[in-house]
């Protein structure tokens, strides 16, 4: 019993090839000689059943040891190479064959383009010769019902539309697992590529606008939202656009497409409950927080898509999860603040339509109608009553001049070498009767000592002439942190490094100075920033000695102004900013108190602003203060991208947004015919 189970196991070892071969040889020797020994001294009976196994064993150990012929239709040779299945060549990329046998009616000739989850080739129709698209999903998804189900509803919903500014689709079928769609094909390029390579001015911006807006107006009035509104799904064709100059748009020269996630009020989204559709960059507040989405969320999109149009950038920057935050949290910098040339119509256009709430996005034919009656460019003039002067961080535009609501009115001077170009942004920025600037730009470099850093610009931002190099002597400066121009433009400089004041005249000739280190009456310590009345006296902010300071036009001393802390409490409250009127009324900054007191002429506290600390706003840096024609009071707090509007009741109306962090700034405010002799609002 035992040699048969031996045996047995013997077999079952060279069926599965468990044991090397070497093993096998010996293991069958042994057990053949075994049994040759029991059959000559033995009984049959004992060796038989041994022998009639190893016989067994020996028919299998050939089969199992050698390399036999594998059925091809089951898996390949390892040692012979698979039969590569034939393959066409479209613009040097080797495709899988594509025939009529693969798409019934259609001749296929050319990949076109590929995206995440299908291709689309270059096809003709048999039954006419009529050049279509055929788009096919790619092999890993057509095992996705979902997927598959999705796709043919694109189909069905493109099947419904016929638009001269839309993708028309034509059919739509499979061939046993292979799924397609037949499309008008579009030559030409996308949207993304006419952005990418900045060939678009913006009359010809709007004409596209147009074109999709009309688009969008036919999807819209059948009950279906595209939902994926972006420059990759816009196509312009190939001679849409004249030679002439200016090139004209031909009005179909223009195709919406793409409705893989279109949907309407009866089709379900065919995802999961919340999920997020759409591009990242373009999708709609509603749409980042997988809300319920209507047509307005279209109208957001193509905002987007508008504002890169415009300015040839995104609106939004960053990773997925980034843009999403942005989407339902932040607002952009409206497209006016990076490109000038953008009308002041199509920035408050483009700005209504990416409203966070849907409810203040404007209907698509009221879209049309703004784009129909807009100019692309506008003249900049400095026509405004009042306006809100500000410098800022930024490497464009770093001189901006904004209207009494924060709409940017015109900008000037970036930082780089050119003739016009800062190397800095100005530290501090002043206005003269004619319109002139005067910007105080700090900048020593070792061998350059004869830098100039007073820069006077004309109206237009073009550079006049320059003064002020570095040193200490009369007409130099160490650090110049602020400036203010007299009435009879008398340019005085506050250099917060020797703590004097210098006084030139409009060409930049030296008059005198005054000030200096000290305690008070007539001197400073760390002084921050310098204004001028009506009637051309000079007031200083004296930070370290906690005051306000008033001189003659010549520098002689006149008052100053402090606050206690208390009746009980010494010392005295640090002040960090402060402005006048063209009544005579002195607004202080009292920074422990946290608000804005007006002084009247008669020195009484006449109202108190307060100035409530805003979300991540530093509250150790200047204030900068500011009255209008209509005496509405502005703060900025420096570093900050903020303005805090007050109207004469001391109430905060208003919180105006400048994009960029804020160096300084000034409202200059055309003075009204009343004039009034500024007396001495405070004395010793």
């Amino acid at each position: 019993m035992l040699l048969v189970f031996l045996g047995l196991a013997l077999i079952l070892a060279f069926v599965f090839n468990k044991l090397p071969s070497w093993v096998s040889y010996l293991m069958l020797i042994g057990f053949l000689t075994f049994s040759v020994w029991l059959s000559a001294f033995g009984s049959f009976e004992r060796s038989g059943v041994p022998l009639l196994l190893a016989a067994m064993a020996l028919g299998l150990l050939i089969p199992a040891t050698q390399n036999g012929k594998q059925n091809e239709k089951i898996a390949p040779s390892r040692n012979k190479k698979a039969k590569a299945k034939p393959t066409m060549k479209v613009k040097g990329e080797a495709l899988p064959s594509l025939n009529s046998m693969d798409v019934p009616g259609y001749d296929v000739l050319e990949k076109v383009g590929s995206g995440g989850m299908a291709s689309v080739y270059r096809a003709k129709r048999q039954s006419d010769g009529q050049i279509v698209a055929l788009k096919i999903p790619m092999e890993q998804y057509v095992a996705d019902a979902k997927f598959i189900r999705r796709f043919h509803r694109e189909a069905e919903v493109a099947q419904r539309l016929d638009h001269e500014n839309i993708v028309r689709t034509y059919e739509h079928g499979s061939v046993g697992i292979k799924h397609y769609m037949a499309m008008e094909y579009v030559d030409g390029r996308s949207l993304e590529g006419y952005i990418e390579s900045g060939e678009l001015n913006i009359p010809l911006g709007i004409e596209v606008m147009k074109a999709v807006v009309k688009a969008l107006q036919h999807i819209h009035s059948v009950g279906i939202i595209h939902r994926d509104i972006k420059p990759a799904n816009i196509m312009i064709i190939n001679g849409g656009l004249t030679s002439k100059e200016p090139p004209v748009l031909r009005s179909d020269a223009v195709k919406l497409m793409d409705f893989g996630i279109a949907g309407g009020k009866v089709l379900s989204r065919l995802t999961m409950t919340g999920a997020r559709v759409g591009t990242p960059v373009y999708m709609s507040p509603e749409q980042a927080r997988g809300l319920k989405i209507d047509h307005r969320s279209d109208v957001y999109s193509l905002g987007l898509v508008f504002y890169e149009m415009l300015t040839g950038q995104t609106a939004f920057k960053g990773g997925y999860e980034a843009i999403v935050h942005q989407q339902i949290f932040q607002t952009p910098p409206p497209p006016r603040q990076l490109n000038l040339a953008i009308s002041k119509q199509l920035d408050n256009l483009i700005m209504q339509m990416i409203s966070k709430d849907p409810s203040d996005r404007p209907k698509l034919s009221d879209v049309l109608t703004s784009l129909e009656e807009s100019v692309a460019e506008e003249p900049v003039g400095s026509d405004l009553p009042s306006r809100i002067v500000i410098t800022v961080s930024s490497r464009q535009g770093v001189l901006r001049i904004l209207d009494t609501e924060g709409s940017l009115h015109s900008s000037m001077g970036n930082i780089g070498l050119g003739e016009d170009a800062f190397s800095a942004a100005p530290l501090s920025v002043a206005v003269d009767s004619k319109g002139n600037y005067f910007a105080a730009v700090f900048e020593y470099r070792v061998g350059q000592e004869n830098h100039q850093m007073i820069h006077k610009l004309d109206p237009s931002g073009k550079l006049s002439m320059s003064f002020g190099a570095y040193g200490m002597g009369s007409g130099e400066f160490l650090y110049p942190i602020a400036l203010a121009v007299s009435p009879k433009d008398w340019v005085y400089i506050l250099d917060s490094e020797t703590n004097f004041v210098q006084c030139f005249d409009n060409q930049g000739k030296f008059l005198f100075n005054f000030g200096g280190r000290g305690e008070g009456k007539g001197t400073f310590n760390d002084p921050r920033t310098i204004k001028v009345d009506a009637q051309g006296n000079v007031y200083v902010l004296d930070y370290g000695n906690h005051q306000v300071q008033r001189f003659s036009a010549e520098g002689n001393y006149q008052t100053r102004w402090a606050f206690k802390l208390s009746a009980n409490q010494p010392g005295m409250r640090v002040l960090d900013g402060f402005t006048l009127d063209d009544q005579g009324n002195l607004y202080i900054s009292d920074a422990s108190g946290g608000k804005v007191r007006k002084i009247s002429p008669e020195s009484k506290v006449e109202l108190s602003y307060s100035i409530e600390p805003l979300q991540g706003e530093a509250m150790d840096t200047l204030l900068d203060l500011g009255v209008d024609d209509k005496g509405y009071l502005y703060a900025s707090r420096r570093g900050g991208h903020l303005i805090r509007k007050y109207d004469l009741s001391g109430r905060l109306v208003d919180t105006l947004e400048t994009y960029a962090p804020v160096v300084q700034m000034i409202v200059d405010a055309k003075q009204g015919s009343s004039a009034f002799q500024l007396s001495s609002l405070a004395s010793d």
